[in-house]
């Protein structure tokens, strides 16, 4: 054909490419963390406990989620300089796959996210976030404390009154048991899966929970102890019940609770107890704050998480 018409076709084509729907371009398997990382704002860190709304204790609503990362504009494509007619095809049939941040995905027991550094230190942090919050809750945290690691930001997958939670309550002081060891198998489970299929180093790995997401990190540990060999516990509380036989002798676990919290504070001292009772190495840290997170929180998890990881590649 004359080449008047091809880059006739060429150049139709790509404003067909360029006019695919939204959803048609959340396909990516991973996503890179943008450059310039948002501050963090105590409102969307669960700072709320509604223990006054006859609630149980670690059910904490946020004021206002965290809303995913919108994806980023597309750019034209230049197909002649690209690979030619192979992608002219591809183009045709919709087969091309847009870079989009943060794309959420459904494939495995648990709805998840993943954000891949710029410059990826081979460390990997598994986001939990508290009740009533969902994936992205702590992503900005994360990437503060950990801005070279591998983010695997997970959904819990239980609501109850309409908030997003890690496992049922029964009352303000008690807890669904069977549902806990369900849902810790559950993503004991899936956690295994997602490691296999982004090739994580399981011994590299921060677990990182807030309030009810912490909650549901501790209990893992309790129940499939060969796990978790590394956390970061903020504003924990134990919840199982009964006689548990788990060996935490591998595991190096860092509790911050808030001076001021007056719902989750109690309990913080029984959480180091348990855990230590285990075998696990604990450093329990005391911050000016109450159930939110700030600044404070950022730089203590900080560094003793630079000297943990350290510990972890010896």
């Amino acid at each position: 054909m004359g080449k008047p018409y091809f880059y006739a076709l060429v150049a139709g084509l790509s404003m067909i490419v360029l006019a695919q729907p939204s959803y048609a371009r959340s396909t990516a398997d991973c996503d890179k963390l943008q450059s310039g990382k948002p501050e963090i704002l105590s409102a969307n860190i669960d700072n709320q406990p509604d223990a006054g709304k006859n609630v149980v204790a670690d059910a904490c609503p946020t004021k206002g989620k965290v809303v995913s990362q919108a994806p980023e504009k597309l750019k034209p494509i230049n197909i002649l300089a690209t690979g030619g007619t192979g992608i002219l095809k591809k183009a045709v049939k919709g087969e091309l796959q847009f870079q989009n941040e943060g794309s959420l995905h459904e494939d495995m027991s648990f709805k998840y996210r993943i954000y891949r550094p710029e410059t990826p230190s081979g460390d990997t942090m598994v986001l939990l976030h508290g009740s009533g919050q969902d994936e992205t809750s702590l992503v900005s945290f994360a990437s503060k404390i950990a801005p070279d690691a591998l983010l695997l930001a997970v959904r819990g997958r239980v609501v109850q009154d309409g908030s997003n939670r890690w496992y049922r309550r029964l009352s303000p002081v008690s807890f669904d048991q069977t549902d806990i060891r369900s849902e810790a198998e559950a993503f004991a489970g899936f956690f295994t899966q997602a490691a296999s299929k982004y090739k994580i180093d399981i011994n590299r790995t921060t677990f990182l929970g807030y309030s009810n997401g912490a909650n549901l990190v501790n209990s893992v540990m309790m129940l499939y102890p060969d796990l978790v060999k590394q956390a970061v516990l903020l504003r924990s509380m134990p919840v199982l019940t009964g006689s548990i036989d788990a060996n935490l002798g591998k595991a190096r676990v860092l509790t911050v609770s808030g001076a001021s919290d007056q719902l989750y504070a109690p309990y913080a001292p029984a959480l180091e107890d348990m855990l230590r009772s285990h075998g696990a190495r604990v450093e329990a840290r005391s911050i000016k704050s109450d159930h939110g997170l700030g600044k404070d929180d950022v730089k203590v998890v900080s560094e003793w998480l630079s000297g943990a990881t350290a510990s972890l590649k010896k």
